[in-house]
């Protein structure tokens, strides 16, 4: 390849911030080329699994406001 690496990115910084934020996707996407279908529907089905317990009452929820309120008092 003729253009090196600092060529490359000499010629990036040129471009708009839009533009560059376009490429900094298009490059972070590149790095991510697995498959991922496996751990997709492990993901769905694990969530699938978790709404069922919770549906059935099985696990309890309880809200965020509720977990941060005990978080902050254990670390007093």
């Amino acid at each position: 390849m003729a253009t090196n690496l600092h060529e490359i990115e000499s010629q990036a910084r040129k471009l708009s911030e839009p533009e560059r934020a376009r490429l900094a996707l298009a490059l972070i996407e590149s790095l991510d080329n697995q498959d991922d279908g496996d751990v997709a529907e492990a993901w769905r089905v694990e969530v699938d699994r978790r709404w069922s317990e919770i549906e059935s009452g099985e696990t309890v929820t309880i809200s965020a406001s509720q977990v941060f309120s005990e978080v902050r008092h254990s670390l007093k």
